[in-house]
C-alpha cells in the first residue's frame, strides 16, 4: 500500500487534514481505530460560529441549537452575562458531534481520501530512521502503509508524535478528566450556554450547561487532573446535578468520559511527519475546547501537505510552513490562554466571587480576553502586577 499520505485518526483535524491535501491533488488514505467515525462522542459539543467563515460543512443536520451567548456564575452564584450581540465569534453552536464529524469526513473523502475502519497504527514504518509511512493492525491482520508524509491525528496522547521523537506526554497539571452526561427532563426556556466556577464545584476546571433541545442538554464538568483522583469528575458532576434544580429530575440518556489537554501547543512538525489538533494540543487551555484550532489548523496542515507534494520535499523545513502558519493564526490566542489558566488557577473562590461581582453589569466593548483583562484591571488595580503579561500578550493579536 503506497500513499502521499497518511491521516491516523478521523477526528476534525485528521479529516479536514485530509480533506484539504486530496483537494491539492495527494493521495490520501485516513486509518481509524474505530468502527464508526465520530463515535463514542468525546466532546461538550460546543463550538465557536467562527467555522462558517471557511465554509467546511455543508447543510444544517449537525447543528442541535444555535446559542445567543454565555453566562458565567462565581462560586456564590453571581452571573457575568455575555450576550450575542457583545460575545460575537465566542458564542456558537451546540453540534451532534457524531454528525459532525462523519460530515467532514464525507467532506474529505469527497475530495478523493480514502478511508480504512477498524484499523489501528501500531508504529511508525522507518528506514535507517527516516519516517517511510505506518504499521498498521486491522483484526488479526498485519502490514505496512508507505507514505512520503505521516499525519498524527491520533487525539491528547498521541503514540505518533511519539513514536516520532515528539514529546506529547502531559503532566497532571496541564490535562482535565470530564465526564458528561446529556440529560433529557431539563429546563432549556433559552439559548444560552451556562458556566460554573468554583473549588467545590469543578478544582481547576468548571462545570457546564449546553442545550441541545427544549428539555435536553449537555450537562458536563472538567476538573485539572492534578487536583482530582479516580473517580472524581463523576462524582462532582453528580452534586452538580443534584444541587441545580434546573437540572435534578433530569434523566440520562448518554455519559461518556475523556481527557482534554489544557497545555501549550508541542512542537508539530519532524522530517515526513505532522502533528494537528489534540495531538498538537490544539485546545484553549482555558476552556478544553479545541474544534475551532482542529478545523483552522488541519486546513493550514492540508494545504502546506499539498504544497509538500506537489513540489516533492518532505523534510521538517518544508513542512514547518505549516507551524509558521497555525502560530501566527491562533497560537498567541493558546500561548495567552495558557498564562490565564495559570493565573487564574491561584485565584481562590472569594476571588472569583469579587470579580464575578465586579463585572456583572459591566458593559464590555466586546468579548475577548483582552477586554476582560482590561474590565478586571479597571476594577482592580491591584490584580494588574499578574495580569501585566497577558496584557502584553493580548495587545500582540486581535483575538
Amino acid at each position: 500500500m503506497k500513499y502521499d499520505v497518511v491521516v491516523v485518526g478521523s477526528g476534525p483535524a485528521g479529516s479536514v487534514t485530509a480533506r484539504f491535501a486530496a483537494e491539492s491533488g495527494a493521495k490520501v488514505l485516513i486509518i481509524e481505530r474505530r468502527q464508526e467515525v465520530g463515535v463514542p462522542v468525546l466532546c461538550g459539543e460546543g463550538v465557536s460560529r467562527k467555522i462558517d467563515e471557511w465554509n467546511m460543512l455543508e447543510g444544517k443536520r449537525w447543528i442541535a441549537g444555535s446559542m445567543d451567548g454565555a453566562r458565567i456564575y462565581s462560586p456564590d452564584g453571581t452571573m457575568v452575562k455575555l450576550s450575542a450581540d457583545m460575545a460575537g465569534n465566542e458564542t456558537g453552536y451546540v453540534v451532534y458531534r457524531d454528525i459532525f464529524d462523519q460530515e467532514l469526513a464525507r467532506q474529505a473523502v469527497k475530495a478523493g481520501a480514502k478511508i480504512m475502519m477498524n484499523t489501528t497504527s501500531t508504529d511508525l514504518l522507518k528506514d535507517n530512521d527516516k519516517i517511510k509511512g505506518v504499521r498498521a493492525k486491522q483484526f488479526d491482520e498485519e502490514f505496512e502503509i508507505e507514505a512520503d508524509i505521516v499525519v498524527g491525528a491520533d487525539g491528547v496522547e498521541s503514540k505518533v508524535g511519539q513514536w516520532g521523537g515528539i514529546e506529547t506526554r502531559l503532566e497532571p497539571k496541564d490535562l482535565e478528566t470530564c465526564a458528561q452526561y446529556t440529560l433529557t427532563n431539563v429546563e432549556c426556556k433559552d439559548a444560552y450556554c451556562d458556566f460554573y466556577l468554583g473549588k467545590e464545584i469543578a478544582p481547576g476546571g468548571y462545570a457546564w450547561v449546553f442545550p441541545k433541545g427544549k428539555d435536553v442538554a449537555n450537562v458536563g464538568i472538567g476538573v485539572l487532573a492534578s487536583l482530582s483522583e479516580s473517580g472524581m469528575a463523576k462524582k462532582l458532576l453528580d452534586k452538580f446535578i443534584a444541587n441545580n434544580p434546573r437540572l435534578k429530575n433530569g434523566e440520562p440518556i448518554r455519559f461518556l468520559a475523556g481527557a482534554a489537554p489544557v497545555a501549550s501547543p508541542v512542537e508539530t512538525v519532524r522530517d515526513n511527519l505532522l502533528l494537528v489538533g489534540d495531538a498538537a494540543r490544539h485546545v484553549d487551555p482555558i476552556t478544553g475546547g479545541g474544534l475551532t484550532c482542529c478545523l483552522e489548523g488541519g486546513k493550514i496542515a492540508g494545504e502546506t501537505i499539498g504544497m509538500a507534494i506537489e513540489i516533492q520535499q518532505f523534510d521538517q523545513e518544508t513542512l514547518s510552513v505549516y507551524e509558521k502558519n497555525w502560530k501566527e493564526a491562533f497560537g498567541k490566542k493558546l500561548k495567552r490562554n495558557y498564562l490565564v489558566k495559570e493565573i487564574l488557577l491561584d485565584f481562590d473562590d472569594k476571588t472569583f466571587n469579587m470579580l464575578a461581582d465586579s463585572l456583572k453589569d459591566y458593559k464590555f466593548e466586546e468579548l475577548s480576553t483582552l477586554s476582560l483583562i482590561k474590565a478586571l484591571v479597571l476594577k482592580h488595580p491591584t490584580l494588574l502586577m499578574k495580569l501585566r503579561p497577558l496584557v502584553k500578550i493580548s495587545s500582540e493579536t486581535k483575538e
